[in-house]
C-alpha cells in the first residue's frame, strides 16, 4: 500500500497487486480544507497516517479503524512533517518566519502538546526546503546557504551552524550514512560529517 494526497483535498490509500501490474486507490474521509502537503505513515500503538496540509490542520488517521482519531491545529501551513525517535511526536515544519518548526505530541492527552523552534528570517522556508532527523537531532538548511543543527532534546537554539554555500538556498537536507548532505537551489551539494554537526 501507499498513499497520496494533493490539490484535491483528499487523501487517498492505494493497494498494489503482487505482481506489481496495477494499483487501485480508495479515497479516505479525511476532511482538508486546502492543499494535503505531507504523508507521513506511523505505529504508535496502532498503524497510522498523518496528513498535513496548507489548510494549518494535521489529521491522524488510524488503518485498522478506519477514522480519523484525532486532529491539531498547527499556527500556520505545514510543508513536511518527519517521524521522530518517539512514535507518538511528530515533528512539522510550518510557514513561519521564526519558528518553522514543530514538534508534536499527538497522544490525546500530552503532558507538553507543542515545542516550538526555528530562527529569525525574513523570508518562509517554503515547500521546496525540507529538513531531515537523524538520532535526536533535526538538520534544516536556509536562504542564505546555512545548515543548522537542533538536539531535539534541547531545542533554545541550534547546537551547531555549518556554512555551506554563500548566499544560495540550500533546498534539502538528508541524512545518509554517517553523514549530513545538503543540496543547494542550483543542484551543488555538499557532504557534512556528523561530528561537524553535533
Amino acid at each position: 500500500m501507499f498513499a497520496s494526497g494533493g490539490y484535491d483535498h483528499c487523501v487517498h490509500l492505494w493497494s498494489v497487486k503482487a505482481d506489481l501490474s496495477s494499483a487501485s486507490p480508495t479515497t479516505l474521509s479525511i476532511k482538508h480544507n486546502s492543499q494535503i502537503q505531507s504523508l507521513l505513515a506511523i505505529h504508535d500503538s496502532s498503524h497510522k497516517l498523518v496528513s498535513a496540509g496548507a489548510d494549518c490542520s494535521v489529521n491522524i488517521w488510524d488503518l485498522s479503524s478506519e477514522r480519523v482519531v484525532h486532529s491539531l491545529k498547527t499556527s500556520n501551513s505545514v510543508y513536511h512533517a518527519h517521524p521522530t525517535t518517539s512514535p507518538f511526536c511528530t515533528l512539522l515544519e510550518v510557514s513561519h518566519c521564526d519558528s518553522q518548526f514543530e514538534l508534536r505530541d499527538h497522544r490525546l492527552i500530552p503532558t507538553v502538546p507543542v515545542q516550538r523552534f526555528g530562527y529569525v528570517t525574513l523570508q518562509f522556508h517554503g515547500r521546496y526546503m525540507k529538513g531531515t532527523l537523524f538520532s535526536n537531532c533535526f538538520a534544516s538548511g536556509d536562504r542564505g546557504g546555512r545548515v543548522r543543527v537542533w538536539d531535539l532534546r534541547n531545542i533554545e537554539k541550534p547546537c551547531a551552524q555549518i556554512e555551506c554555500f554563500d548566499g544560495q538556498k540550500i533546498a534539502h537536507v538528508v541524512s545518509h550514512s554517517s553523514r549530513l548532505l545538503a543540496c543547494s537551489e542550483n543542484s551543488q551539494i555538499r557532504s557534512i560529517k556528523y561530528d561537524q554537526a553535533i
